[in-house]
């Protein structure tokens, strides 16, 4: 990417999945981001995010709609200008919302509303994270933030000045531990590394894929037992383009919704 001068890209794992819906869902993810990284139109350093760079005292987080909130208008790329940002961690396996404890990151978070492609809270499993979405914002709400301590790089887009910062704290500086760990202390800005410039979405839009066969073979770096698994499933993903592969095919629109509203939660669909 940086040999080749690639001005961003789009880095998924070989087992992700994400909903049919995903062209929908990152134009919704583009405003999001936008509100948190464009300054207000007219100005160079004034932003919409009070906190930003860091919050002060006890400020708290401020909510923004992508459907009422603006900003000014990126020239370089959707997500927001190439320059303002390095990493958008859009698949993982947990996330939390920043706090003001963290001190070094703004707390502001973009809404998304009523987006029909986010299960109802029963469904929602949070894995490594914490429960705050969901018992903060009503039912089919996706939020974008700031990422503090994400988990799997299961999916990420990044900038060519992100590669760049990346590839250098990854490199030239250090690598004490797995790539997710040493991208979490990039994006947090710990183990005495400078703070970047990543986002994440909760719940996330890719997640690992958990096929119909033995439990053993979802990973080659974690045990996940010896049973069976006779379900394919994505966890937060409605309508699955890996289960839904063949009716793509064969141009069919019944989709196959794996947590359809008013239905309790399988117990059976877990990430174990």
């Amino acid at each position: 990417m940086i040999e080749q001068n690639v001005t961003s890209a789009l880095i998924l794992e070989d087992d992700a999945d994400w909903d049919i819906r995903i062209k929908h869902q990152m134009r919704d993810f583009a405003k999001a981001s936008r509100l948190l990284v464009q300054p207000l139109s007219g100005t160079l350093d004034q932003f919409l995010d009070s906190t930003y760079p860091q919050p002060k005292g006890d400020q708290k987080p401020q909510d923004f709609d992508i459907r009422k909130d603006v900003t000014s208008e990126p020239s370089t790329s959707p997500y927001g200008d190439i320059d303002r940002w390095d990493l958008f961690w859009i698949g993982h396996c947990g996330s939390r919302f920043p706090r003001a404890s963290d001190q070094n990151v703004p707390l502001g978070r973009a809404v998304i509303n009523d987006d029909e492609t986010v299960p109802e809270p029963q469904h929602v499993m949070m894995q490594f994270g914490d429960s705050e979405l969901v018992h903060t914002y009503p039912a089919h709400t996706r939020v974008v933030s700031r990422a503090r301590m994400n988990t799997c790089t299961v999916g990420y887009g990044i900038s060519l000045p992100g590669a760049r910062r990346l590839l250098y704290e990854l490199s030239v500086n250090k690598m004490t531990g797995p790539t997710d760990m040493m991208f979490r202390a990039v994006c947090d800005g710990v183990e005495d590394r400078p703070i970047h410039t990543c986002l994440t979405v909760q719940p996330q839009l890719f997640q690992h894929h958990r096929p119909v066969g033995y439990k053993s073979s979802f990973s080659d770096i974690s045990d996940h037992g010896t049973d069976y698994n006779d379900k394919a499933f994505t966890r937060n993903v409605r309508w699955s383009t890996r289960v839904n592969f063949r009716k793509l095919v064969d141009g069919s629109t019944d989709y196959i919704d794996l947590f359809k509203n008013g239905e309790g939660a399988d117990p059976n669909l877990g990430f174990k």
